[in-house]
């Protein structure tokens, strides 16, 4: 049991690493990703273009790279920022009771059901294509469902034994929540925000590809995959490249919520 624990660490450093490494790695970049050549079209491999150019002569390798700051890092930025604040929500919404139990139950039933791309329509007609609006859309799904999941499995812990128990020994509603209650609904709420951040890259590229993107200057995977679509016959890599950092990334996000163990609980 213990080799197998420290294997399982071992994984989600690994994974968490690769998952760093695709965010920042456009510091890495060797060109300017959005400089046009058409002189330079479709270059082969070289030591100032590693991984060739695309049909506007853009630096395939940079482009791959700012793409992954873009497609990677607002799922997970989004996901850090939308498991801290749902998980406090949720809490403070399982505490209710009566009738705003009801309504707010009923409000998030209502809006989760709405998918993320009626969400993202209606900020792009009021914002306009950007990274903020790409990032609110997606992560306001998120968001409301994983206030949904909080107050549900908080719900079934206030009834357990442990918890009337702290109650009887005259433990505050703050103390009950944050100190018996968070650490063992912890755990389904990280492996949550992990696979759907799994979503909201797959979500974010589909996006870009149908031609919502994030605007003009703004580079993601899918972004790629939709520029190189009258390409990928005579030039398939530069398809086969970005599809490829989505599975990976997708994959490690998958792995990482699939291993992550909160801990014993305190039950």
């Amino acid at each position: 049991m213990k080799a197998l624990k420290n294997k399982t660490i071992i994984l989600r450093i690994i994974t968490s690493l690769i998952l760093i490494i695709i965010i920042f790695s456009y510091k890495f970049a060797v060109n300017d990703p959005n400089k046009v050549n058409l002189l330079n079209r479709f270059a082969l491999r070289s030591p100032e273009y590693p991984l060739g150019t695309d049909s506007l002569g853009r630096c395939i390798y940079s482009r791959l790279l700012y793409g992954g700051f873009t497609s990677v890092g607002i799922a997970v930025i989004g996901g850090v920022f939308v498991l801290i604040i749902g998980i406090f929500i949720g809490l403070f919404l399982a505490k209710i009771e009566g009738r705003s139990s009801i309504l707010a139950e009923s409000f998030l039933n209502a809006v989760t059901a709405i998918p993320p791309i009626a969400y993202l329509i209606i900020f792009i007609s009021a914002w306009g294509n950007s990274i903020f609006t790409m990032m609110i859309a997606i992560m306001i799904t998120l968001f409301l469902r994983l206030i949904k999941l909080v107050k549900s499995i908080t719900e079934v812990e206030l009834k357990k034994a442990y918890i009337i128990c702290a109650i009887t020994s005259g433990a505050g509603n703050s103390r009950i929540l944050f100190f018996h209650v968070l650490p063992n609904i912890l755990e389904p709420c990280i492996r949550f925000v992990c696979l759907s951040s799994v979503d909201m890259i797959l979500a974010i590229s589909a996006f870009s590809f149908i031609g919502l993107n994030m605007g003009d200057d703004v580079i993601d995977w899918g972004r790629m995959v939709s520029d190189a679509q009258n390409v990928i016959l005579s030039n398939p890599m530069e398809t086969i490249y970005p599809i490829l950092l989505i599975i990976v990334s997708a994959l490690m996000l998958n792995i990482l919520g699939r291993t992550f163990k909160a801990g014993d609980s305190n039950a």
